[in-house]
This record gives C-alpha cells, sequence and structure tokens, in this order.
C-alpha cells in the first residue's frame, strides 16, 4: 500500500512538471484553475460524503459482516454505497452544468467551467464500480489488487491526460484525457468487480444491488461519517480556496507561478505524512492504556513536528532554484520568490500533525469543524482583499495566515482539554 501510495505521489509529480513545460504559464495557470473550480464544485456536490461512506463507515461495516458471513448486511452495506453514488452522480450533472456559468462570474471566463465540467464528469464515470471494487479489495484485504487499481487509475488517467496534451490539444486535452481515463477505469473496475463476484459467493449481483438499493434506508449507515465527511470537506477547502481565490484577481500566467510554489511546499512538508498516519492509531491505544500521558505526548510530538517541518522547508527553500530550473524551466522561475514566501507557512505547518488524530480520539470532531468554519469565514474575504491588494503576496500571507490559525488554535484547544482530561 505505501508502495503504490509513493508511486501515486511520483506520477502526479511528474505529470505536473510535463503539463508545466508544455502548456506554459499561462495556459497550465487556466488548467490549475480549471481543476481547482471542478475540485470546489465536488465538495459542494458529495464527493467528500461518499469517500467517509466508502472509507470509513461502510469499510467498518462491511469488514463485521464479512467475519460474520452475513449476507444481507454485506448486501445492505454495498446497496447503501451504490444508491449515495447514484444521488452524488446526480449532482455532478448538476454541478457540470452550471460550472460555465461560476467560470463566468469569477474569471470571466465560462470557457474555464466547461474544462472544470469535464474533469466533474470523469470523477463521477469512474466512481461507481472503482469505489465499490477498492472497498471489497480493501475488506477481503487484498491489498497489492487495490493498489494496482487504485495506480491504474492514475496511469490511464493522467497518461492519457498528457498523450493528448503532447499531441497538441492544449488544456483541452488535458481535461479530455481524464474524461477518456476514466471511462476506461470504469470498465476496468468493473471486469474486477465480476471477477471477484465469481471468486466470492456472498458477493451480489449488479442486478440485486440496484434492487436493494431502492429499499436500503440513508439514515441507516450516514451517520457513522457525517461528521467525518464534513471536516474532511473543509479540510479539502483549504487545499482547494487558495488557487481558487488567486484567479479572481490575477492573471492565469501569475496563478501558476503560485501554485506551483504552494504545490512545492506542500511536497517538503507531506514528508510529515506517515507520522500522522500512526497517530490515528497510537492515540487511541494512549487513551486506553496510559491517559495521564496523552497530553504530554500530544504535545512532544507537536513540537517534534513543528521543529522538523521547520528543517524540510530549510532544506526545500535551497534546493528551490536549481529545482525549478531543472523540472520546470526558465519561465517557471518567478515561482521562487513565492516559495522564499512560503516558509513560515511550511515551518509552522508541523504544529498540525496531530492534531486530526486527536480531534477523532477524543471525539472532538465537532469542535474542529467550527473552528475550520470561523477560520474559513473570515479568511475568505481577508484573503481576497488581500490578493486584490498584494497579487500574489496576498495569496501568500492568506494561505499563512489560515493554516498557522486554525493549526494553533486547535492545538492550543486540544492542549488545554487534555490537561483537564488527565486530571
Amino acid at each position: 500500500m505505501q508502495t503504490g501510495s509513493f508511486a501515486t505521489g511520483i506520477i502526479q509529480a511528474l505529470v505536473g512538471v510535463f503539463l508545466a513545460r508544455w502548456l506554459q504559464p499561462e495556459l497550465f495557470g487556466v488548467f490549475a484553475l480549471a481543476f481547482s473550480l471542478a475540485s470546489l464544485i465536488s465538495v459542494f456536490v458529495g464527493a467528500g460524503v461518499q469517500d467517509a461512506v466508502a472509507q470509513d463507515a461502510m469499510s467498518t461495516v462491511l469488514s463485521e459482516a464479512y467475519v460474520r458471513k452475513d449476507r444481507a448486511a454485506i448486501k445492505d452495506a454495498l446497496a447503501f454505497l451504490v444508491k449515495i453514488t447514484f444521488f452524488i452522480a446526480i449532482l455532478a450533472l448538476i454541478g457540470t452544468a452550471l460550472a460555465p456559468l461560476i467560470a463566468k462570474g469569477l474569471y470571466g471566463s465560462s470557457k474555464i467551467g466547461v474544462y472544470a465540467g469535464v474533469i466533474i464528469l470523469a470523477v463521477a464515470s469512474s466512481t461507481f464500480f472503482f469505489s465499490l471494487s477498492t472497498l471489497i479489495l480493501r475488506v477481503l484485504y487484498r491489498i497489492r489488487a487495490m493498489m494496482l487499481l487504485t495506480l491504474s487509475d492514475q496511469v490511464v488517467r493522467y497518461g492519457l491526460s498528457l498523450l493528448l496534451v503532447f499531441l497538441g490539444f492544449s488544456v483541452a486535452g488535458a481535461v479530455t484525457g481524464h474524461l477518456l481515463g476514466a471511462v476506461v477505469i470504469l470498465f476496468i473496475s468493473f471486469f474486477v468487480w465480476e471477477n471477484l463476484r465469481k471468486q466470492y459467493s456472498f458477493l451480489p449481483s449488479l442486478r440485486g444491488l440496484l434492487g436493494q438499493a431502492k429499499k436500503v434506508s440513508v439514515k441507516k449507515y450516514l451517520g457513522f461519517s457525517g461528521w467525518i465527511a464534513v471536516d474532511r470537506n473543509l479540510a479539502s477547502l483549504y487545499a482547494i480556496l487558495p488557487v481558487l481565490l488567486t484567479g479572481v484577481f490575477v492573471a492565469s500566467s501569475e496563478v501558476a507561478f503560485f501554485k506551483l510554489a504552494f504545490a512545492y511546499i506542500n511536497v517538503a512538508v507531506s514528508l510529515l505524512g506517515p507520522v500522522s498516519v500512526l497517530l490515528n492509531v497510537e492515540f487511541p491505544k494512549m487513551k486506553i492504556e496510559d491517559s495521564a500521558k496523552l497530553s504530554q505526548n500530544f504535545i512532544k510530538v507537536s513540537f517534534y513536528s513543528l521543529g522538523l517541518s521547520g528543517v524540510l522547508t530549510a532544506v526545500a527553500l535551497l534546493a528551490a532554484p536549481y529545482a525549478f530550473k531543472f523540472f520546470y524551466g526558465i519561465s517557471f522561475l518567478p515561482s521562487v520568490e513565492y516559495v522564499y514566501g512560503l516558509f513560515v507557512y511550511g515551518a509552522l505547518f508541523g504544529i498540525g500533525v496531530g492534531l486530526g488524530p486527536m480531534w477523532r480520539a477524543v471525539n472532538k470532531v465537532k469542535v474542529s469543524i467550527l473552528i475550520n468554519t470561523i477560520t474559513l469565514g473570515i479568511g475568505v474575504p481577508l484573503g481576497l482583499f488581500l490578493i486584490k491588494n498584494f497579487s500574489l503576496w496576498g495569496a501568500v500571507i492568506m494561505v499563512t495566515l489560515w493554516f498557522t490559525i486554525s493549526h494553533f488554535v486547535s492545538f492550543i484547544y486540544l492542549a488545554k482539554f487534555l490537561k483537564k482530561y488527565a486530571n
């Protein structure tokens, strides 16, 4: 699974390099805005809910049902996922239709919305059997097969996208490649699903799932993952909105400079990801085994991660001029100054490594949602003001304020709560 995650990261990074080189700043900026708009609309049409349902609630329900060999429970859970996917597909079509109007209002270009709509359709097309197949493979603990299917999704979609850009179809080719790749993955996932059905008799037929989907109750399972889905969507907004808002007042070529600088720093601090993954297991264990040390260990991990993020960001800054020139070419060197500007953002990012796992461990996800909602509620208009008056430097200040304030307020709240919890 780690191998697949690493390979996925490498593929996305290389695709970004080639797209930037072939499209150059202006068109790459258009592509970045289209992708960000598609991601934003996907958040509001329920993509985050589907992820939470498939990865959290249904994986738990199906695992228990599989151990009990409870065919009825397995069919019910899968039918619920089919029902949720159907509703999200309808919302995705509505989002696709609205995307040109939204883009026209934000950027004065409906074409960006058309590109975004194609990407939304690509996500909706590949979702159905892909979600079912990867979920079942995870429950069956066939991790290699799950990793290969996930990796195939990346290779096919991004591969076709790159091919069409290389053949001269520009941004239209980049987004069409995603749609064509999604259709291919739809058929591959269907083949995987049918193959699994032949091997495991407890898996229902597609006709049986569709019939059961009409009867299954949405309320029965959605409560498992509703708040986690909201929290995930808010976290997604933190990643999506910076590029999206920057494009409102800044030319697409300059958007490309900011996007690459922001992504470059995020690659550096993403090396802290495994720490957060481990804490998802360790904090709940500490809570049960030695709750008195939970606060101490949370603070210790947070400050160690803070120091590590500072080191990682400093190294990234030293390498930035050489990395951008080698990978992206001379035309993208203006990004480097914004990389330097994001030093504070990257250096302080580590304080947030343990926040997500701890919110879930102490069942305080609602507080996290409140903090992030207030931060964005104030931060979005402030960010627009900063970008309008200070251009890309306004975007740099905006990102730094959003993440730093949210992380430190959350850290202080949890530190105080855990101190009381230990007593």
